[in-house]
């Protein structure tokens, strides 16, 4: 099995930094659910490194995207691998704000609660429609179970500024029902 663990000592030999977001993330910022991929935000100007580090760890390339490339795992107890791919400043604001992940995760570090919003908003403003449900709910769970003050500007900003009005006058009325 190719794990999280695995693979950040894997990067970590060949100096690649990375942060775990996506589905991983939610869980370790507090939202139990079901994940059936690795989220790895990355430099974009580390894309060569990485797809060679992901090749030899038996993993198949499967699709690109203009922000993104995904992998097939190389074995059936494996999950799925998605590399974000984030310019220079971006990720370098998101890894000095990232937090440590779990010792299982071989010291990979998480990207922080109001970047993973940041990411959740901007997916359901941008995503399709399959994707935009299970963020909304990711949104909702995180505010929910940080027990956000989702009136707070800085809270207020996330959403304003990566997501939608309507997707924060959404997210307070829901969870002001708490």
């Amino acid at each position: 099995m190719t794990g999280i663990a695995h693979i950040a000592a894997q990067a970590a030999e060949r100096n690649l930094p990375f942060l775990l977001a996506g589905g991983h993330a939610v869980i370790m910022h507090g939202h139990s659910r079901n994940t059936f991929d690795m989220d790895l935000a990355v430099r974009r100007t580390d894309q060569q490194a990485w797809t060679e580090l992901v090749l030899a760890l038996g993993y198949a390339f499967h699709h690109e995207g203009p922000a993104f490339l995904q992998f097939n795992p190389p074995n059936p107890e494996s999950l799925p691998l998605d590399l974000l791919l984030l310019n220079e400043p971006t990720f370098a604001k998101l890894q000095a704000a990232s937090v440590p992940g779990p010792a299982s995760a071989g010291g990979a570090r998480v990207v922080s609660l109001l970047h993973l919003l940041a990411m959740k908003c901007h997916a359901i403003k941008h995503g399709h429609l399959g994707r935009i449900v299970k963020d909304a709910d990711d949104v909702i769970h995180l505010v929910q179970a940080n027990r956000l003050d989702v009136t707070k500007t800085e809270i207020r900003d996330v959403f304003l500024n990566y997501g939608t009005a309507d997707l924060y006058e959404n997210v307070q009325r829901l969870c002001a029902q708490d």
